[in-house]
């Protein structure tokens, strides 16, 4: 992922300056040659310059198609910085645009060449989706920041809500007294700890690690709190991850209301549990809208490279076709 702001800009500059160099000089050369005959006349792909240009858009998707097989088969061998692959692939990308709607004289009715004028949209489709994932790959970390202060690993959303249930579980059956903790001390008034545990692993290093602990006590006429844990809690941190929006408590503002009702029902002793199933299912929350962005990102990136191996195979096609009737 490559991010555009001020500091990163000044790599990003050069690679700006020569695309739009590169277009201005490809647009001046094809305007030249059209006037070359004393009146305007359309280029055509077999040119010198719409060879050209066509040649030179050919290479750089080859070189674009090149990415895939290095951030995944050639990883091991360091070929070059993945920065700057990454840096390459947007820039000489957008130089494809120009150089392809040059070499194919900007024509997009299909009365002509059928596979040209795919190619011509398939082409502006890939470019606009490339845009596209680039600004997102930009907007959604900064949202991410602002908005997941709860964020986790993608992969590990289910584990860590299951932690949540079971945590939530805990408290609640211990506060009514319906739970083995209160053998340790709930009823007799001495608070129980009910701590998350978190797997870490580091390498080859395994542990675990306490990420909460809430002491837990034993509240009279709490049995209000029991129904709306399996009414709406136990419900709302079972559900898939990004499938809680549909849920009362998949709601911020609906939540609110009904964790304040939920406390209003409850003596005071039992207003920071309430508190502590309030915050997590916040972070459930959070983890729904993780997982709806992952899943944009990762819908877009699947129909870039769907359509950009389209445009690459077709592309392939064209230039046997154009060589075979020559």
């Amino acid at each position: 992922m490559l991010i555009f702001d001020r500091e990163n800009w000044l790599n990003h500059r050069p690679w700006c300056w020569g695309v739009i160099a590169a277009s201005v000089a490809s647009t001046a050369w094809y305007v030249v040659y059209g006037l070359s005959g004393g009146s305007w006349s359309w280029p055509a792909g077999s040119s010198p310059p719409g060879f050209v240009f066509g040649a030179v858009a050919g290479l750089i998707m080859a070189f674009e198609m090149l990415l895939w097989p290095r951030k995944s088969l050639w990883r091991g061998l360091r070929i070059g910085r993945t920065k700057l692959w990454m840096t390459g692939h947007i820039w000489l990308g957008l130089l494809t645009v120009p150089l392809l709607l040059l070499h194919g004289s900007f024509r997009f009715n299909p009365s002509g060449s059928l596979l040209a004028v795919v190619l011509m949209w398939l082409m502006l489709l890939v470019a606009l989706s490339g845009i596209f994932g680039v600004a997102m790959q930009n907007l959604i970390p900064r949202l991410m920041l602002e908005r997941l202060p709860a964020e986790t690993i993608a992969s590990q959303i289910s584990v860590v809500l299951e932690q949540y249930r079971e945590e939530a579980e805990r408290m609640v059956h211990a506060t009514v007294g319906d739970s083995p903790l209160v053998s340790a001390g709930g009823v007799s008034g001495q608070p129980v700890v009910v701590e998350r545990v978190r797997q870490v692993d580091v390498g080859r290093v395994q542990g675990r690690v306490v990420e909460a602990a809430v002491e837990v006590g034993y509240v009279p006429d709490s049995e209000p709190l029991l129904v709306f844990f399996n009414e709406m809690v136990h419900p709302y941190l079972r559900a898939r991850p990004g499938s809680g929006g549909t849920l009362p408590l998949g709601s911020s503002r609906r939540a609110s209301a009904l964790f304040q009702g939920l406390a209003g029902r409850l003596r005071p002793d039992a207003r920071p549990i309430v508190d502590r199933l309030a915050d997590l299912c916040d972070q459930r929350r959070q983890f729904d809208l993780q997982a709806r962005l992952h899943g944009w990102l990762h819908t877009w990136l699947g129909l870039h490279v769907a359509m950009s191996v389209a445009l690459f195979v077709l592309m392939i096609a064209h230039i046997f076709l154009a060589l075979k009737y020559v």
